[in-house]
């Protein structure tokens, strides 16, 4: 049974994973007299891939990290495909090769985003009448804030504000920071990050805004702006910096040195991923013992490994995903990954389903699937 299954994941695995586009897509106004010229198509594209550089490490000014400027050097080095869209002004659609760019960037020493990007949950009051308004999807204001994170390639959610809302938490619980209510209305969306905030209009605007990692608070602010934007985009960039600061792998060539052959094996390009094993299945708690190796408890179908496969190999900072071991329900994979044991760390806690249960102090790292 075993050997059957194995096959078939191996026939899984060997397929190109399915990338998401969203954060290697832009769109960008082209500028100059011939905007269909060769010198007005570069200039979009160095924007563009300023843009897509933007989203990938979550920080807003990226020329002065490492690598950048060379890759900004050279977009069309970059780019998948483009085309041009007619309006005024006209603009270019373009698509970047996000995967080799994260791995680029990651290579060069430039923090990254490691694994999916953690949700966060707005919940947002504008000063509107008597207690005010909170901003829904399809709201005006709605799409000003999606598009601020799209900038920034932050992945935001905006409450249904249904009855199931509001049987629960009031408009006044978000101005007045009750944290009780706001919290237990925000279970049914499954985010572990949560937003509040008050827009004031007037003479200035002001956002007055919080931001809660699993019920405690980790920033906040009361900051004023030229206008409605320039606040959500002040607003979208600190969630961004937030959470780029907790989920972002790289900082320094090589990751942590201190991991010898971990770091500096699959840094030089040379290393192999090993056979799948096909033979009879090893038991046992530890399979493997390798700081490079992933053991995942729990998966017991083959869509479940596919999935997970699936999430490793979409995991930007990550060369390649081998399947080396199962056993009952248990699966190892050994990650190429230029990086660290504390980085492989962080890069896991950013894959969807997952949660650590091995001893944190010993190879394998050993998470259960949710």
């Amino acid at each position: 049974m075993y050997r059957f299954l194995l096959i078939l994941v191996a026939a899984l695995i060997w397929a190109a994973p399915a990338w998401a586009a969203e954060a290697g897509q832009v769109s960008v106004p082209l500028r100059g007299d011939a905007p269909q010229g060769d010198e007005a198509r570069r200039d979009a594209l160095q924007r563009g891939l300023e843009t897509v550089i933007t989203r990938l490490t979550g920080r807003d000014r990226v020329a002065g990290l490492p690598g950048v400027a060379q890759a900004l050097a050279q977009p069309q080095r970059w780019v998948l495909r483009y085309s041009y869209e007619d309006g005024e002004p006209p603009r270019l659609r373009a698509v970047f090769d996000e995967r080799a760019l994260t791995r680029y960037l990651a290579d060069q020493g430039t923090p990254v985003w490691g694994g999916e990007r953690p949700p966060v949950l707005v919940w947002l009051v504008t000063e509107g009448t008597g207690r005010g308004d909170l901003v829904t999807a399809g709201d005006p204001l709605a799409e000003r804030l999606r598009a601020a994170a799209g900038r920034r390639g932050v992945s935001l959610v905006l409450p249904e504000w249904d009855q199931r809302d509001r049987d629960v938490v009031a408009v006044a619980d978000v101005r007045g920071r009750f944290d009780g209510p706001v919290l237990q209305a925000s279970r049914r969306y499954d985010t572990d990050w949560v937003a509040t905030g008050v827009l004031y209009g007037g003479a200035s605007t002001t956002l007055n805004w919080r931001l809660l990692d699993h019920g405690d608070q980790v920033a906040g602010q009361r900051a004023s702006a030229a206008d409605t934007d320039a606040a959500l985009d002040a607003f979208v960039g600190a969630l961004a910096d937030q959470i780029a600061e907790r989920y972002s792998l790289g900082g320094e060539r090589g990751g942590d040195q201190g991991n010898g052959d971990a770091a500096s094996g699959a840094s030089d390009g040379g290393v192999t991923p090993p056979p799948v094993f096909t033979g009879d299945a090893p038991t046992g708690d530890v399979l493997i013992r390798d700081d490079r190796v992933v053991t995942v408890r729990g998966v017991r179908t083959l869509k479940q490994w596919h999935d997970l496969y699936r999430a490793l190999a979409d995991s930007g900072p990550l060369r390649g995903v081998a399947l080396r071991v199962v056993s009952d329900d248990r699966v190892q994979f050994e990650l190429d990954f230029s990086g660290g044991r504390a980085q492989l760390e962080r890069l896991m806690a950013g894959v969807a389903g997952l949660t650590a249960c091995g001893d944190a102090a010993a190879p394998p790292l050993t998470y259960c699937l949710r």
